[in-house]
């Protein structure tokens, strides 16, 4: 009963964070201090669905805790917080990987691509 209920304390403060990590990350990307790397992956991503740059940045400020995958917390580098998204574009499942470099003052996404591997979402409302 305790382990039960220290895992949904846990799931709230994860809840919690993804929740202030995209409130952050979006008034950022409003300030104009948004970066998308313009890796391979992500260009040939672009061209596979069909959209523009503006639309894949469109479908970034529009995640919700909802489209949460995993990786709440801070990366390997100091002053950077990643979390990593999914979201249905086009009839495709993308990865999407985001950072916070509070260093910088700076809003990244670092990997939007077609998925390499099924996304689960531990917060969808349908469960998947």
């Amino acid at each position: 009963m305790i382990q039960s209920g220290v895992r949904r304390l846990d799931e709230v403060i994860e809840q919690a964070w993804v929740v202030e990590f995209l409130m952050r990350f979006k008034a950022l990307a409003s300030k104009g201090r948004i970066v998308v790397f313009q890796r391979k992956d992500h260009i040939e991503t672009l061209g596979a669905l069909g959209i523009l740059p503006h639309q894949a940045e469109e479908t970034i400020l529009g995640l919700t805790l909802e489209d949460y995958y995993k990786g709440a917390g801070e990366s390997e580098r100091d002053g950077e917080e990643v979390c990593e998204f999914g979201a249905r574009v086009a009839g495709e499942e993308i990865y999407i990987k985001l950072i916070i470099d509070t260093a910088r003052s700076k809003a990244i996404c670092c990997s939007f691509h077609i998925a390499e591997r099924q996304i689960s979402y531990p917060f969808a409302q349908d469960g998947t």
